[in-house]
């Protein structure tokens, strides 16, 4: 029986660790990545016009009756126009229209509660003298 040669000679132009690395073009210098934006710069923040809507109706009801209504009202809608023209970078829609909705609420109960008061002042006026 024949033994086989186990030991190959390794082919032509094969690299070996023994061997250093043929010659190639020179690689071009290490260039990183470009930085990832920051999370803060991809985050829509939150307008400013749909804080201060809430905020002001809300008052409206502890103290600031008709008056923090009538800047919530106004404040919601300007608040609303700004974020349907850049949704992108603007949230707080759903704020905006609770403000909206608190402001009106509080705009037509306190002018319900001054006709009331009205009438009752004018009423009890007008009463003495219709005898």
């Amino acid at each position: 029986m024949e033994e086989q040669n186990t030991n190959k000679l390794p082919d032509e132009g094969a690299v070996t660790p023994a061997q250093p690395a043929p010659a190639s073009a020179p690689q071009p210098a290490y260039v990183p990545p470009p930085p990832m934006p920051s999370y803060a710069a991809m985050a829509p923040q939150t307008n400013a016009w749909a804080i201060v809507s809430l905020v002001s109706s809300i008052l409206s009801w502890v103290g600031l009756f008709g008056l923090g209504g009538i800047v919530g009202v106004i404040a919601g809608v300007v608040a609303r126009n700004q974020i349907r023209e850049n949704p992108a970078t603007q949230t707080g829609d759903g704020l905006a229209l609770a403000g909206i909705i608190l402001g009106a609420v509080n705009i037509v109960l306190t002018c319900i509660g001054l006709l009331c008061f009205v009438a009752v002042v004018f009423g009890s006026l007008t009463i003495p003298f219709m005898n």
